[in-house]
């Protein structure tokens, strides 16, 4: 079973079962010129969304059409595809009502979209900053409507993954058994300092592609080291997150980094040592924690096989970025691409396809929920 881990989904109706006076619109016209994607056409519709006067994202119809999709993705050989709520209309900085309503709806919509078609893995969205509702609507997804892992789009507030307000829906996330998947988004919480388009902002300006191809590595290692070094992977040693766009050569250097900046390491320096005095000490070696990291490829990164001499018991994933047309979207040449790289062994081709999500996912052999 190949499993997509990164697709983007949009359902356009959900729209209409929100009620705020803020919920906006969308606009469907028809296609004024076919997107090409590794020479293949992107056929359909074109829809906008327009909130408080203003125009937010206009998408293709791969974005909602689950029979574009699953086109697409027979056409890369995926078997399933885990369907990301979209970032743009699903944000953080709309009014709290707004925010509840659109979790609820968007999560009744998919839920009645891609009921029974297991070609299509549900996700909940909630609304972040609002803790007890975000926990009350991720029991309802999960429980009711059988969602199967839940979307960030980054931190709480100014603060991060560590962020201790998280802590209670964290305990709710480890009981339901479901990954968090991380896919920051542009406009989340402009404060936080570890968001891809905020790290160093100034330096991107010019170049418009540096947030894509420098920020979520860069936001991924200061999260996943956060995770780490604040002790909630100790609290919460079930927890499971996703990584996805930010590619994966970066993991073998973080780990290693973060080994070398832990007191207790042999040939540490006296320096460290002294950072680190009275400071919250983890259970386990930083490099260990990263069995609770699944961090998704890009099928071009063709030094994959020496990243995984360096992390040989790995939870490597892929994604496709379907339906998007930046350099991480690899669609619909992505399984052909990892099956036919130089010195990945079938193992390691099988893992990082299929297998490794599965486990992400707490899938049993057949596919279905192991729990």
């Amino acid at each position: 079973m190949y499993i997509d881990g990164d697709t983007h989904y949009w359902p356009l109706r959900f729209i209409d079962k929100v009620s705020h006076p803020g919920k906006g619109y969308v606009e469907v016209t028809p296609d004024k010129g076919d997107l090409i994607r590794f020479g293949e056409p992107v056929p359909g519709k074109v829809a906008t969304y327009y909130r408080d006067g203003n125009k937010i994202h206009s998408f293709k119809e791969g974005r909602w059409s689950l029979s574009l999709r699953a086109e697409f993705m027979k056409k890369d050989g995926f078997d399933a595809q885990i369907l990301i709520p979209d970032n743009r209309p699903l944000i953080y900085e709309v009014d709290a009502d707004l925010g509840r309503q659109l979790a609820r709806a968007y999560n009744d919509t998919a839920a009645e979209d891609i009921k029974g078609d297991d070609r299509f893995i549900g996700c909940a969205w909630i609304y972040l900053p609002d803790i007890q509702e975000s926990i009350r609507e991720l029991r309802r997804a999960v429980k009711d409507l059988g969602m199967r892992a839940v979307k960030f789009n980054g931190g709480w507030g100014d603060g991060d993954l560590d962020n201790e307000v998280l802590w209670p829906l964290y305990e709710e996330i480890a009981k339901l058994d479901i990954p968090i998947l991380l896919h920051p988004a542009a406009r989340v919480f402009e404060a936080q300092h570890s968001h891809p388009w905020l790290v160093g902002a100034e330096r991107y300006q010019g170049y418009p592609h540096f947030p894509t191809a420098l920020g979520f590595p860069l936001t991924y290692m200061v999260s996943a080291a956060r995770l780490i070094f604040s002790g909630v992977l100790d609290r919460f040693p079930t927890l499971r997150f996703a990584f996805f766009e930010g590619g994966i050569g970066w993991v073998p250097w973080l780990m290693h980094t973060l080994n070398a900046h832990t007191p207790g390491e042999a040939g540490i320096s006296v320096a460290v040592r002294q950072f680190f005095d009275g400071k919250q000490k983890i259970k386990k070696t930083p490099s260990d924690y990263f069995n609770q990291f699944y961090i998704a490829a890009v099928s071009w990164e063709t030094y994959l096989p020496e990243t995984i001499k360096g992390w040989p018991n790995h939870n490597i994933i892929i994604g496709s970025d379907f339906d998007h047309g930046d350099a991480v979207a690899t669609w619909p040449k992505t399984v052909q691409t990892i099956k036919s790289m130089p010195g990945l062994s079938e193992e390691d081709k099988e893992k990082v396809l299929g297998s490794n999500a599965k486990r992400l996912l707490g899938f049993n052999g057949n596919g279905a929920l192991a729990h």
